[in-house]
């Protein structure tokens, strides 16, 4: 299915906001007054550049400091307008409103001024950057700017269905008489994935590790999860599933980093009895953020000059949806591969682990508050997101056994792997090839005796399967199922929700994916009426996107 672009004689009731709003107020700064701090609070004195030359750190630091400003409306718009989170009595008009679908030209999370200021200074810092000069010390720079750029290109094209495409920086008003172009959304994708190939070969920066006490690389997107991602809504599966693998190649190691080996729940077996710890305290709650888990997060503090506004917003108007937990209450607990007793319910929940902390909500009914979100810092990526991308992929691609195992356990506790037999060793294809001794560990009679838990396997719940008798097109869908299912069940609440479901209606060319299942929300909560009303709305792809007015010297291909 090929997503429209919201044909503009249907926006001729909404302001031209991306005009007078956006570029008026917003792309008209510059790189060094984005966060109205003086060079000083953002510069060592050993990385000064000259005033000559731009200040590549003061640049990249000052659109870092924007992301912290879209952190809000990222998630509002990635998880309220999808089927995991409902509005609470305390929720404002705007918030209800994205969750109906029924939204106001003037709604304050639909405005895209932030997104475009974030891709205006990167056009800032891109232009000025010489990655000759200092014997090319600026190239990582320029790739880290360039990926941050993309994301948010990824984010105006997820959320407004098309992309006007703009690589210089806007400064004045007659900036904006020039013509530009305006991609739709397959003509976007081949863009950003065409501009990030170009930088592929440059590592992110990492010459400012834990400057003002961050991890600066980690603030920044992973080019091979962009790619991934890209390739993905293409449906380049084998293009996909290389970059999310490379990513595993680089970055997985014997530390643990991003190989879903620790057990979150259900430990400590003595005598038929059992411990339950949730997963949250482990990943979210940390003072420090939780590096064998968390690939990207964006940062908040005081010596930024700004505390995380959202986070109030988040915990007090927005809360797990009833169909959200009943999802996770159909689940079931194992334990080395044996039915857990009384055992179902998710433990990615609302258990308590010993210290009596929440997992992923708290409370039930109107009290129930979404537990994930921590006040210092937001995860928008990790590790079992990546993993989940990429089951997607080479699911797609062909191979559902892989994809099941991803999501069961690569080291499957319920059998008794052998080098032999395992579903990542031995394959024709690269990207299907984990290695021994990370992944798997064997004994000396080469019986593989622990390793990568897969998604569910980490968290103790039981595997999943599929109907031998399918056929392997049938396969493939119902792993794909699995796989969205689970996707709801490990990532919910961190913003992503909205595109997983477009991008499996998209790929499947059927809307009743993202509608049945938004209005399954509503459903599920006793209004059927509103249920109805959205469903009958998402069925028109066109739906699925906000209004976006675009100035006529914005040329489509």
């Amino acid at each position: 299915m090929k997503i429209e672009i919201i044909k503009k004689k249907q926006m001729k009731q909404y302001k031209n906001i991306f005009l007078s709003l956006i570029f008026a107020s917003t792309l008209l700064t510059s790189c060094e007054s984005l966060l109205e701090v003086s060079p000083e609070e953002v510069l060592l004195e050993e990385d000064y550049l000259g005033d000559d030359k731009l200040d590549a750190r003061s640049a990249l630091f000052g659109i870092l400091s924007q992301m912290q400003e879209i952190t809000g409306q990222y998630i509002v718009l990635g998880e309220m307008r999808a089927d995991l989170v409902d509005v609470t009595v305390n929720a404002e008009d705007d918030i209800r409103q994205i969750s109906t679908h029924d939204i106001n030209p003037n709604n304050k999370y639909i405005n895209p001024s932030v997104l475009f200021s974030i891709i205006n200074n990167c056009n800032f810092a891109l232009n000025g950057i010489d990655t000759e000069a200092y014997d090319g010390i600026l190239e990582d720079d320029y790739a880290s700017i360039m990926r941050i750029r993309t994301w948010a290109q990824i984010q105006i094209l997820i959320n407004y269905g098309k992309l006007p495409y703009i690589t210089k920086p806007i400064s004045t008003a007659e900036d904006l008489k020039e013509e530009y172009l305006l991609l739709d959304f397959d003509q976007a994708i081949n863009q950003l994935i065409q501009n990030l190939q170009a930088v592929a070969s440059i590592d992110n920066v990492s010459k400012y590790e834990n400057s003002l006490g961050y991890n600066i690389f980690n603030m920044i997107p992973d080019g091979d999860v962009l790619l991934g991602d890209l390739n993905l809504w293409k449906g380049q599966y084998v293009t996909a599933a290389n970059y999310y693998k490379n990513f595993f190649s680089k970055n997985v190691g014997l530390t643990g980093r991003y190989n879903l080996t620790s057990y979150f729940v259900i430990t400590n077996l003595s005598g038929g009895n059992y411990s339950t710890v949730t997963y949250r305290p482990s990943i979210f709650l940390n003072d420090a953020v939780q590096v064998g888990e968390v690939i990207n997060y964006t940062a908040f503090s005081d010596q930024y000059r700004q505390p995380n506004s959202s986070f109030q917003v988040l915990t007090n108007q927005m809360k797990p949806s009833t169909l959200a937990i009943s999802n996770w209450d159909a689940q079931f607990k194992s334990y080395l591969g044996a039915t857990y007793p009384g055992g179902e319910g998710d433990n990615r929940t609302n258990l308590l682990d010993d210290d009596g902390r929440p997992s992923s909500y708290s409370g039930s009914g109107d009290d129930a508050r979404i537990a994930k979100y921590n006040n210092e810092y937001f995860i928008w990526n990790r590790a079992a997101r990546v993993y989940l991308r990429y089951a997607e992929a080479i699911n797609y691609a062909g191979h559902p056994e892989q994809a099941l195992a991803v999501v069961n356990g690569i080291f499957n506790s319920t059998t008794t792997p052998t080098i032999d037999n395992s579903p990542f060793l031995n394959n024709p294809e690269s990207y299907l090839n984990f290695t021994t001794g990370i992944y798997y560990i064997s004994n000396d009679n080469g019986v593989i005796v622990s390793g990568n838990q897969g998604i569910r396997g980490r968290v103790s719940m039981a595997p999943l399967s599929v109907d031998p008798s399918l056929n392997e097109q049938e396969t493939i869908e119902a792993v794909g199922q699995i796989i969205l299912e689970e996707s709801a069940l490990e990532l919910a609440f961190e913003g992503t929700r909205w595109e997983d479901l477009m991008r499996f209606a998209y790929r499947n060319n059927d809307p009743s994916i993202v509608a049945d299942a938004v209005a399954s929300k509503f459903a599920s909560a006793g209004d059927v009426a509103t249920a109805a009303i959205v469903q009958q709305k998402l069925l028109n792809s066109d739906n699925w996107f906000l209004p976006l007015t675009i100035p006529d010297n914005f040329i489509s291909q």
